[in-house]
Order: structure tokens, then sequence, then C-alpha cells
């Protein structure tokens, strides 16, 4: 992925950060966004002119487009991670609060639908040129007690995943990565930071753990790269037979 300039939203920490390094291990360069500047300034001290940082809200329409037109012209997308995402308050669906789903449904779900337009409208043409989308297993299995919100707009990346491989194909290629219990700080968020019950959810994984944010990472390489040329509209899980 040499000559490859991978846009990552929420590539600051976590899974994003994560994808942002396997891509510079690849020989690639890295736009990143987030609104985590702690994480930003990380990355860019780690990896300096190889990365091209911007504190961006993606779920805001217009930060997105203007952040797009302000990227140098050596710095024109190839490719595209919409990984930016929240887990959200746990409420059960009589609790919702107008404001928590308008919050979870932008950050999650308009966020890639704005970072797909602008990667569109700017992108340099590249005949590897390609679209990853971070979806869950939670898209399937619901997602646990209090988080529907999350597992539906986790749904609907799937199903935009496919939709958007259609309508871009044969130009740019669009798939989709759904990880299970990987072990970054938003998982945390999910079992309210209690360890134990992350190890007992680990138990009932067929591998026996928690995946690593690495491994969500190398699939989301393989997606990107010439290996998975002949694959578009694929909902990948990454979930350790779970």
């Amino acid at each position: 992925m040499t000559d490859a300039v991978v846009l990552v939203t929420g590539g600051a920490s976590g899974i994003g950060r994560a994808i942002v390094d396997a891509v510079l291990a690849a020989g690639g360069r890295a736009i990143v966004w987030d609104i985590d500047a702690a994480g930003l300034s990380a990355c860019a001290a780690a990896h300096g002119a190889r990365v091209h940082p911007a504190r961006v809200d993606v779920a805001e329409a217009g930060a997105v487009t203007t952040a797009m037109a302000e990227l140098p012209p050596d710095w024109a997308p190839t490719h595209l991670v919409n990984n930016a995402g929240i887990i959200g308050r746990r409420m059960r669906l009589a609790e919702m609060d107008p404001a928590d789903i308008d919050r979870v449904l932008a950050v999650n779900l308009k966020s890639a639908l704005y970072a797909t337009r602008a990667f569109l409208d700017r992108r340099r043409p590249h005949p590897g040129a390609a679209i990853v989308n971070l979806s869950s297993i939670a898209a399937r299995t619901g997602g646990m007690p209090g988080n529907a919100l999350y597992a539906t707009t986790k749904g609907a990346i799937a199903s935009l995943t496919v939709a958007a491989a259609k309508e871009l194909a044969p130009d740019v290629r669009v798939n989709a990565l759904a990880p299970g219990v990987i072990d970054t700080p938003i998982q945390d968020g999910v079992f309210g930071g209690d360890r134990g019950r992350i190890a007992e959810i680990a138990r009932a994984i067929p591998l026996q753990r928690p995946g690593a944010a690495a491994e969500v990472a190398e699939a989301a390489l393989w997606l990107l790269s010439p290996a998975s040329s002949y694959v578009t509209g694929t909902v990948l899980d990454v979930a350790g037979g779970r």
C-alpha cells in the first residue's frame, strides 16, 4: 500500500488507531480524523509527516465537508475507513431520549454517509480503491441489553456496505468488519469496567479470549489491500467464532 492515502475516522485511539498503525506499517499514509485532541497529538508524535491529523466531528456534515476541502492536494485520499463510533448510554427502549438517539445515529451512521460522500467527491483515483466500514456482531445479535440503539446503527452500517458495494463497483470496493468483544476502552464502557464480566463473556467465545485491536486492524488492512481484490459487499466477522 505504498501509494495509498487512507482516511480513518475515529483514528486517534482503539481500533481506529490500530488501523492507522497497520496502514503505516504497510507503507501507506493516513489521514486521521477524531475529536480526541490528545490522541491526535500522540498519533502525530509517533508517526510524524506520514499522518495528517485533524480534529473533526464527523457527526457534523459541515465539519466533514470543510475538513476534506482543507486537505492539501497530495493528501487526497485513495481509501476510506469509517471507524468512528460510540456505544452511547445504556437505555431500555421505553427510556430512550431523543438527544441520545440523535447523537448515536449521527456518530455511528450519519458520519459514515458524510465521510463517504466527501471521500467520493475528493478521492484520488486508485486501482485498489476501497472503503471499509466498522459494523459489529451486535448488528445480528442485538448487542447487550440496553444497547439496542448501538446495535441498530451497526445493522444499518452492514446494509449500507452492501448497497454501496453495488453502487460503487467496479471503481471502489466496499466491505465491512463486524468485531466481537475487542479489548479496547470502549468495551470497558459496555461492561461498566467490570473485568470479571468481560472474562465471563470471553469463556463463551470459541477462541476463549477477547480480541485485540491489532487483530481487527489486520483484517481491515486485508480488505484495503490488493489481497482482497475480488471481495466486495462482504461483512467479515472478527469475533473469535462468537
